[in-house]
């Protein structure tokens, strides 16, 4: 069996690409495990400063007055019915009359 210069770029080109993927899959650490947090404590200064605008958050109260306005009870619904419409042919690229 006479391997062609094609040939053997081609297998080369394969092997290269399996060792690296082997290689990178492997041995190759990936930056997620650094990242695993601890419970309870924040990473980095912008987090602490995240869970502290968090905390002002907390105190929010809605205004549901809006609902007991006349203007909005007023709203009327103008939403149509979909009619359903009858099936059509069972093969529409069929010949006609069937």
């Amino acid at each position: 069996m006479h391997l062609s210069r094609k040939n053997l770029l081609t297998i080369a080109s394969a092997l290269i690409v399996l060792l690296g993927g082997f290689y990178y899959f492997f041995f190759v650490t990936s930056s997620s495990d650094e990242t695993i947090l601890t419970a309870g404590a924040p990473a980095s200064e912008a987090e602490v400063s995240f869970i502290t605008l968090v905390g002002q958050l907390d105190p929010i109260e809605f205004d549901t007055r809006i609902l007991e306005d006349t203007q909005f009870t007023a709203l009327v619904d103008i939403r149509t019915e979909v009619v359903p419409e009858p099936q059509g042919r069972t093969d529409p690229f069929g010949p006609l009359g069937r």
